[in-house]
């Protein structure tokens, strides 16, 4: 019998889409979620979003730990995309774009998908704008010729001088002094959100192979080192209640 679970919150905020029976949904992981979902019986985990400076990440090892037992992780978006592309060498998935920018070396800054967000009962909404989901709205407007080269790279100066959990488009549109409201409309009216298009790629990657995933290759022999810290990490999760699944 499968188990999926996604780590989820911010990035797939209002999107519509019905949510796969077949997927326990859990909110952003951090220390210890992920290994406590593999503790929980989890054959596959997806990982979208995670903890970002204010509360300790998901570690390194709770990933090699779980592809150690033959279980199948993802990651996509966010923290997932991170992740990914520094486990994908020991079995880890990645996908999407902003997985692939990372992985190719087209990016290399955490704080490109980092962003701050609401509380788990308003359903995580995001309060401020990821760089990636900048970069792809100012690509859009430009090919679609709404704004000119000089302004989007005055816009892409802009974003990069906020730090993110400033980074709102009044501040961006402030920052380079961009007073018509025609122009703020505009751009507005026309965001890409990446993010969100990468996480429910994951989605529905998992639940399209819910019923009948391999599971995947083991870990890399020696990758996984299951040291003191880790050791007291379980421990500490074995001591959790079960699961922390969202509606």
């Amino acid at each position: 019998m499968t188990r999926a679970v996604v780590f989820v919150g911010p990035s797939l905020h209002g999107r519509d889409q019905p949510w796969p029976a077949s997927i326990e949904k859990r909110p952003p992981a951090g220390k210890g979620d992920l290994l406590a979902a593999v503790l929980d019986g989890a054959t596959s985990i997806g990982l979208v979003d995670g903890t970002f400076g204010d509360g300790a990440a998901v570690w390194h090892k709770e990933i090699l730990f779980a592809l150690d037992r033959g279980i199948r992780v993802l990651g996509a978006a966010s923290m997932g995309a991170l992740r990914a592309a520094e486990c994908s060498a020991f079995g880890m998935i990645g996908i999407g774009s902003i997985y692939r920018d990372y992985a190719e070396g087209l990016r290399t800054a955490d704080e490109d998908v980092a962003i701050v967000h609401g509380p788990a009962e308003l359903g995580f909404p995001p309060v401020t704008e990821a760089l990636v989901d900048i970069d792809a709205t100012l690509e859009h407007l430009r090919a679609r010729r709404l704004i000119g080269a000089t302004v989007a790279d005055l816009l892409d100066q802009a974003a990069r001088s906020i730090h993110f959990k400033d980074r709102t488009w009044n501040f961006v549109f402030d920052a380079m002094d961009l007073r018509d409201p025609a122009d703020r409309h505009i751009i507005r009216a026309n965001t890409v959100n990446r993010k969100c298009e990468d996480a429910w790629l994951l989605v529905r990657a998992m639940a399209d192979d819910a019923a009948a995933m391999a599971p995947p290759a083991r870990s890399i022999d020696g990758a996984f080192n299951d040291t003191l810290f880790f050791q007291e990490l379980r421990q500490e999760i074995a001591a959790r209640p079960a699961g922390r699944a969202t509606a």
